[in-house]
């Protein structure tokens, strides 16, 4: 087995302790074979044992892959995103953002003013509901009445509100499906001149 996903699946333990195992020296560089992984884990295992409780972090860190500590896990890290995220968009940053867009200001000259990115300010709002309901309430409640909403002539023309995002993100899903499918085409249509070409060759 070449990659560290694979040793963990196969020993039953999480890619960080697999990590630490080959930091520890107790594994060499990838490739390993089953026996090697399995050696080593049952060298580790030799050793004092974990005492945190299953559904916690530590316990994952040590090692134990149970669906509790996956939870544990995948829980602390989407805190520690949530924690990031606030930081990089601070409260009071927050709220002069709302202020700006309630006092009329484009979306996008209220970003720059205030030196922020459009991902970081929607970002947020993904996992902070105390953030995105002002946000999206300030968006609606001072969106413009001449434009028509959920098209691509509104988004152009600077409205970001919910409905107007929708629409860029689902024309941006199409037009990636019809990008990937055309290069498909273009590459099955390389192969076949290739083959036709050794047909010919014959």
């Amino acid at each position: 087995m070449r990659s560290v996903r694979q040793a963990a699946a196969a020993s039953g333990v999480s890619p960080f302790v697999v990590r630490r195992w080959i930091s520890q020296g107790m594994l060499d560089e990838p490739p390993w074979t089953l026996d090697e992984v399995q050696e080593a884990r049952d060298t580790e295992h030799r050793g004092p044992r974990s005492q945190a409780a299953h559904g916690s972090t530590a316990r994952w860190n040590a090692g134990c892959s149970c669906a509790n500590c996956r939870t544990a896990h995948s829980d602390d890290g989407r805190a520690r995103k949530r924690a990031t995220a606030q930081a990089r968009l601070p409260a009071y940053v927050r709220q002069r953002l709302v202020a700006a867009i309630y006092a009329g200001q484009p979306f996008r000259a209220a970003l720059r003013n205030l030196g922020l990115t459009s991902n970081q300010v929607f970002g947020l709002s993904k996992t902070d509901e105390d953030w995105s309901t002002p946000l999206e309430a300030s968006l609606t409640v001072t969106r413009r009445d001449d434009l028509q909403h959920a098209t691509n002539a509104a988004y152009v023309a600077g409205c970001v509100c919910q409905e107007c995002r929708e629409h860029q993100r689902l024309r941006m899903a199409r037009n990636h499906t019809a990008t990937a499918r055309s290069n498909r085409q273009i590459q099955e249509g390389v192969m076949t001149d290739v083959e036709d070409e050794r047909h010919v060759g014959w």
